[in-house]
């Protein structure tokens, strides 16, 4: 059965999803849309390699820094791994922030697989050439605003149309699934952590990413050219703000707030030990 421990960035979710699974002996499934990024250990505060051999850690390090990844490419990675499938056979703990993943996975988000061979096709064409292709083959232009990337997306899903498919059912309990740790102490937390991150060399971390994709570029850190530290502090209150709105909306989670971190242990615990 997947349960889920969400919360704000620097809630201290990840560090009790930890202590969780070595007791319980059960894995942890990775529900965070920069940690997938292979070379953003200190960004992401990704598990140490101990954590790492004492627990083991789905959705880590999938993609290289140069690629875009999408909440797709998450479902498919979830789908290589069985991860539905083992729902039913065993616990699996899934810790983190990223709305977009928790609700592709909790709602069987209907989805179309790209194909590499036509995305690599499409990204050699221009903007007046995509919208040449949509002419010449017939496919309405999408009503939002065009840019290049909506246009080869309109196109993927005019030609994958037949190959769309529905995310695996997955084994959940009946009503809360899980809980949304709204810690009253993620500002202070959240400057600690940048605080620690930039010690342990996060300018450095950030400066061997070559060629990122549009997708890292969105990470907090990136596209920072001075005073790092406050505008890593706010971006990603920021961040931490708009988990909390997102969040509230979510009815199959409990709500709680505090920063007595025992309390949402023991709630964890009740809710996996039932």
């Amino acid at each position: 059965m997947l349960y889920f421990l969400t919360g704000t960035t620097a809630s201290g979710k990840s560090t009790l999803a930890h202590k969780i699974a070595i007791e319980k002996n059960i894995p942890i499934l990775s529900l965070d849309s920069m940690a997938v990024y292979k070379g953003l250990d200190i960004l992401t505060a990704k598990p140490t390699d101990v954590m790492r051999s004492e627990v083991l850690y789905y959705g880590l390090d999938i993609a290289d820094t140069d690629q875009n990844f999408s909440v797709v490419d998450y479902l498919n990675y979830l789908i290589d791994k069985n991860i539905p499938e083992l729902s039913f056979e065993q616990d699996i703990l899934v810790v983190g922030g990223t709305g977009l993943y928790y609700k592709s996975i909790i709602d069987s988000f209907e989805f179309r697989p790209t194909d590499p061979a036509i995305r690599a096709e499409l990204e050699q064409l221009n903007y007046d050439q995509l919208l040449k292709f949509h002419e010449l083959h017939e496919i309405q232009l999408p009503k939002t605003e065009l840019n290049k990337r909506r246009l080869i997306r309109n196109i993927e899903d005019n030609i994958l149309e037949q190959s769309k498919y529905i995310f695996p059912p997955i084994n959940v309990k009946k009503g809360t699934v899980g809980i949304f740790w709204n810690n009253p102490n993620y500002k202070e937390n959240i400057r600690i952590r940048t605080n620690e991150m930039i010690e342990q060399g996060l300018v450095s971390e950030i400066n061997n990413i070559k060629n990122p994709s549009k997708t890292i570029l969105q990470a907090i850190g990136m596209n920072i050219d001075k005073d790092i530290e406050e505008n890593i502090n706010i971006k990603t209150m920021k961040l931490a703000k708009k988990q909390i709105t997102w969040f509230k909306k979510e009815p199959r989670l409990k709500m709680i707030e505090s920063v007595d971190e025992s309390m949402i242990y023991e709630s964890m615990m009740e809710m996996i030990n039932e």
